[in-house]
């Protein structure tokens, strides 16, 4: 179908930086000579630009990894548009830079420089490692994202970005990073709950239509985040869903229908059954594709060990015969393995 969804080339030279189909071009030496760097620093450009899929008001994200943050005092001389703290809050004192912003030029355009320390970016890859040991002992739902949203940037700026410094540095760094670990937790982050979907039947039967669209338009837009992280995609800012698929490798069908799906509207009650159940069959879809992508892993958890789990849990809880819980397992179960299961749809008219 016909997207709204606009990409451009972007490519990295000895030299310089050239984005937006060679609109503009940026000096290497120029985002070198915006950054404070010391001999063990190593600096990383990246963003959605670079990655074909920003726009003139865009940034170039770049990361400065270092032993130790500068101070405020030491980048005076270098006459910033801003330079921030941890929470992006302007500095009034010399105390550690977090971050610091340039304009490039007479547009939108400008450049970000994130200063991380090498000890953050250690603990960051220790709490991958660690999470991903615990949540594959179990089928649990993820309320809470494993990384901040700054931690997040750090990863998928490192894994996606190109060093401008110290590239032997960035090279062993970048070898660290688990990223089946990181996308595989991300994935399990998005996957919709089975809480959600009893709103859903409950709007269905209820016939509160207007509510059970847009939470199943939730689910789907969830779903599909979590469709495009275990495909490999690290970057998890809900903006770039759009972006995200368009570029996704082969699932033409599920591309097409989550494009007519998102865009789509209902106002009556035949729309909005029609647009519940078309959703919940999408959604559906994702789950068997999700499956394959996890039956081909030899890194990620089996469908066997995530069946042991969930029964494991099942098998401990009390009144698990009841029609509620049986639709919980059979929900869950779709995470890992959806061809074994009921449809949504089926589930959705349970008590009707």
């Amino acid at each position: 179908m016909n997207t709204l969804i606009k990409t451009h080339n972007s490519s990295i030279t000895e030299n310089e930086i050239i984005i937006l189909d060679g609109e503009v071009t940026i000096p290497l030496d120029y985002l070198r000579s915006r950054c404070t760097l010391e001999s063990t620093s190593t600096l990383i450009a990246s963003g959605s630009l670079i990655e074909g899929i920003g726009s003139i008001h865009s940034d170039i994200d770049c990361i400065v990894l270092c032993e130790a943050r500068p101070k405020a005092n030491d980048v005076t001389a270098s006459n910033h548009a801003l330079v921030t703290d941890i929470n992006y809050h302007y500095l009034r004192q010399n105390s550690e830079v977090h971050n610091t912003t340039d304009f490039y030029g007479t547009s939108g355009l400008h450049i970000d420089i994130d200063y991380i320390t090498y000890t953050e970016v250690h603990e960051i890859i220790k709490k991958i490692h660690t999470s991903y040991n615990e949540v594959t002992k179990d089928q649990r739902f993820l309320y809470s994202p494993v990384l901040l949203e700054r931690e997040n940037n750090v990863i998928h700026r490192t894994l996606t970005g190109h060093p401008l410094f110290n590239i032997p540095l960035y090279s062993e760094l970048r070898s660290r990073i688990p990223k089946d670990k990181h996308t595989y937790l991300s994935h399990r982050e998005k996957l919709p709950v089975f809480y959600a979907f009893q709103d859903i039947q409950g709007c269905w039967q209820s016939g509160n239509l207007w509510m059970g669209c847009e939470i199943a338009r939730d689910l789907m837009f969830k779903s599909t985040m979590s469709l495009t992280f275990l495909s490999g995609m690290t970057n998890k800012h809900p903006k770039w869903i759009y972006s995200n698929m368009h570029m996704l490798s082969g699932h033409e069908e599920l591309k097409n229908s989550f494009f007519e799906l998102s865009r789509r509207g209902a106002r009556s009650e035949s729309e909005c059954r029609r647009y519940i159940e078309e959703t919940l069959n999408y959604i559906d879809r994702v789950f068997k594709a999700l499956e394959k992508i996890l039956g081909t892993s030899t890194s990620l958890p089996s469908q066997k060990e995530s069946l042991a789990a969930l029964d494991e849990e099942f098998n401990n809880r009390k009144h698990t015969e009841h029609k509620v819980s049986t639709c919980e397992y059979y929900f869950r179960k779709k995470y890992f393995a959806a061809e074994d299961t009921p449809s949504l749809v089926s589930l959705l008219k349970e008590w009707d």
